[in-house]
């Protein structure tokens, strides 16, 4: 009689025990994401670094800042040549002026169409305002800012074949 109550008493101990290793392998795993309310900030801070590339015609550094999506959809030679030909000599820009939304966090983000969703990503509203040969025009274009590794980057959506509006355009 006495092994069984010390059979019972060390298979709670053991229990008990992986009870606390479980629940501090949890908290150890939730600890990184409590620590994340400066990601909208960085998310935002490399959306600013971006457009102020393109601002001022460095199309090579702004380059620099997209998700390896966007790399392989542009070469960074076919993106050098179209961005500086079609706002410089096309429209006859100098620069623009910018204005962006606040980011706002989205889960399961698809960008580009057939490509696997994105878990985390921050989607900003960018208004470019130009002034050119063909006077006052503006582009507004959301953009998404997504970890690659340990670097955020820059995507442009690209949405389904035919479909032009987004979930946060149905809102508004």
């Amino acid at each position: 009689m006495l092994r069984r109550r010390n059979r019972n008493a060390l298979l709670k101990k053991i229990g008990f025990i992986a009870l606390v290793v479980l629940l501090l392998w949890l908290i150890g795993r939730t600890i990184p994401y409590l620590f994340r309310a400066d990601a909208p900030d960085e998310a935002a801070a490399i959306a600013q670094e971006f457009y102020k590339y393109e601002q001022t015609g460095d199309f090579g550094s702004s380059w620099e800042l997209f998700h390896p999506l966007m790399k392989e959809r542009f070469p960074k030679s076919a993106y050098l040549q179209s961005r500086a030909h079609i706002f410089m000599q096309h429209f006859g820009v100098e620069t623009f002026d910018l204005e962006m939304e606040k980011p706002e966090r989205e889960f399961d983000v698809t960008v580009i169409d057939g490509v696997k969703p994105f878990a985390e990503a921050y989607r900003i509203g960018v208004t470019q305002k130009f002034t050119g040969t063909f006077g006052q025009f503006k582009i507004v274009q959301n953009c998404y800012i997504v970890k690659d590794g340990d670097d955020w980057t820059l995507l442009w959506y690209y949405p389904k074949n035919g479909d032009t509006e987004t979930e946060h355009d149905k809102t508004e």
